[in-house]
């Protein structure tokens, strides 16, 4: 009797009718419901703009929109090749070579707690296969003594340099802060 009411349940029309009853019964809860990301009264959603905004800089230090304000040109000299040529403004010349202080995002490039070598980033890592930020947005770190890793904005200070064109075109970086160390 059991097994003649189980195969009755599994028939097609039957499996047919559990999914159209069931397809009702969602269609009839809010899409809002299924959304993560969807606004509760209980708890609010942060703006996606949150996680798209450089860290501000204490006074007295470089930040990133000085750092933005590179120019670099395209020249194609002949079919397939082509040569990019980098335009430091006045201001980022004068803090060359200088001991100077910015605050950013740590992209380490190897596993691990503290790190001697990484990248500074303007915004936060959201993909660990993706940059979050253009070369201009990016600053080759390199330290004494390890910085350890966090995902909250970090305050180096170190020597700051201006790659030259040749060795920025071989990185894909325009600026690197040498003998860095944590300010903050």
């Amino acid at each position: 009797m059991m097994r003649s009411g189980l195969r009755r349940l599994f028939r097609r029309p039957a499996l047919a009718a559990f999914g159209c009853a069931l397809s009702f019964a969602l269609a009839t809860v809010p899409a809002s419901a299924f959304n993560p990301f969807a606004k509760r009264e209980s708890e609010p959603v942060p703006g996606h703009d949150v996680h798209n905004q450089a860290p501000e800089a204490p006074a007295a230090a470089l930040t990133w929109d000085e750092l933005m304000n590179l120019e670099v040109t395209v020249e194609s000299p002949a079919p397939l090749q082509t040569v990019f040529h980098i335009s430091y403004p006045d201001s980022l010349k004068a803090k060359d070579g200088t001991v100077v202080r910015i605050r950013g995002f740590m992209y380490p490039l190897e596993a691990g707690e503290t790190h001697t070598y990484f990248l500074l980033s303007a915004l936060p890592p959201s993909c660990p296969f993706c940059l979050p930020a253009s070369a201009r947005g990016l600053v080759e770190v390199t330290c004494d003594e390890g910085v350890r890793y966090t995902l909250q904005p970090v305050l180096l200070e170190g020597r700051f340099e201006l790659m030259e064109e040749d060795e920025a075109m071989g990185t894909g970086l325009h600026y690197r802060l040498n003998s860095a160390r944590s300010a903050s």
